[in-house]
Formats: structure tokens, C-alpha cells, sequence
């Protein structure tokens, strides 16, 4: 039989040209866009939980309005939480991306907090140290630590704006710590507020 109506031959010939879908994705995306691609999902996935911790801030805003001086701490921490959102924003959008290795556990950590957390301010007869309390799960937790990681990537060309950043959350602490003693009952609340802002870098 000549070689050319050898279909059998043809078609395990052919069969050989297939790429598998682990080598149509290896030769689609490359090692570095695909490593790009999984930093951006980090960013954004911690600017979402950032902006969600604020809209969490902006509640407890609502819950004491009656007492104003409580009203305008929680609407102060909402805005700086909304700022750790846009400078994550600002990493991935201008691809000044650190290398960090955020594992899924982390991920999963954070967002149970936070769901945690939204249920004991959906409750509209939260009390002052609950509503402490809430906070501290969520300052206390990974969230602010990969945050620091994150924004490593500023230190090299953007000094003076990473400072400033490790300057501010040394404040948010603080003023955490300092709100907690003028409204809390629980005077613990306010040392392991100040002991937190003694970390950041």
C-alpha cells in the first residue's frame, strides 16, 4: 500500500499534533504573564476586602450617630481603610506589584473575619465594645500585614509615599487605641490597640 493511502498511518501522525490543554495554556500564556495575572487577582482581591472593612466602618457610623464624637471616628477609620483600597489600586494599575506569596488559607482567613464582622454590625443594638471588638478582629488579622506586603513594591522608587503609608497606619492604630479608652468599657481594648500599632514596620 502506498504511503499515502496509509489513513491508519495518517491518522496516528495527526493524532500527534494535537496539544493537550496544559500545552495550549503553556504556549497561550506565559510563565510571566501568568504569574501577573495571579498578583493582579491578590491586589484586587484585598482592595475588595479593604473597601468592604470600610463599608463595615461606615455602618458603625450610622449605628452611634447619636453620639457624635464615636459617629466621626468610625467615618475617619472608613476613609483610611478606603485609601489602603486605592493604594493597592495604585500598585496594580501602574504594575508596581511586590512579589508576595499570599497563600489561599490567608485569603479564606480574612474574608471569614469579615463576614464575621458584618454580623455583629448588622445588629442595630451593637454596643460600643462590640463594635470595638469587631474592629480588632479585623485590625488584629492578616489583613493589615498584607497589606505591608503588598506595598513593598513602592519602597524602591516611591520612598517618601511608603513612609508616609507606615506613618499612617502607626495613626490608625493609635487612634484606634485612644478611642477605645475614651469609649470603651473594656480598657484591655485599648492596649491591644496600641500594642499593634508598635508593629508596623
Amino acid at each position: 500500500m502506498r504511503r499515502h493511502n496509509d489513513l491508519a498511518g495518517r491518522r496516528a501522525f495527526g493524532e500527534k499534533q494535537f496539544l493537550t490543554e496544559g500545552q495550549f495554556l503553556r504556549f497561550a500564556v506565559r510563565p510571566e504573564e501568568d504569574r501577573m495575572t495571579k498578583r493582579q487577582k491578590t491586589y484586587a482581591t484585598f482592595e475588595t476586602f479593604e473597601e468592604q472593612l470600610a463599608h463595615c466602618y461606615f455602618i458603625l457610623h450610622e449605628r452611634f450617630i447619636a453620639n457624635p464624637q464615636l459617629s466621626k471616628f468610625w467615618t475617619e477609620t472608613a476613609i483610611a481603610e478606603l485609601q489602603h483600597a486605592s493604594i493597592l489600586r495604585f500598585c496594580r494599575e501602574r504594575n508596581l506589584m511586590a512579589e508576595a506569596d499570599i497563600d489561599f488559607s490567608t485569603v479564606d482567613h480574612v474574608e471569614q473575619l469579615l463576614e464575621t464582622v458584618k454580623g455583629i454590625i448588622s445588629d442595630i443594638e451593637v454596643s460600643v465594645d462590640e463594635a470595638f471588638y469587631a474592629a480588632l478582629l479585623m485590625e488584629s488579622s492578616e489583613l493589615d500585614d498584607v497589606y505591608q506586603k503588598l506595598i513593598g513594591a513602592l519602597a524602591k522608587e516611591h520612598r517618601p509615599l511608603i513612609d508616609s503609608i507606615h506613618a499612617d497606619l502607626r495613626s490608625h492604630h493609635v487612634a484606634f487605641a485612644d478611642a477605645a479608652e475614651r469609649f470603651c468599657g473594656d480598657r484591655g481594648m485599648a492596649e491591644a490597640f496600641r500594642n499593634m500599632s508598635r508593629r508596623v514596620s
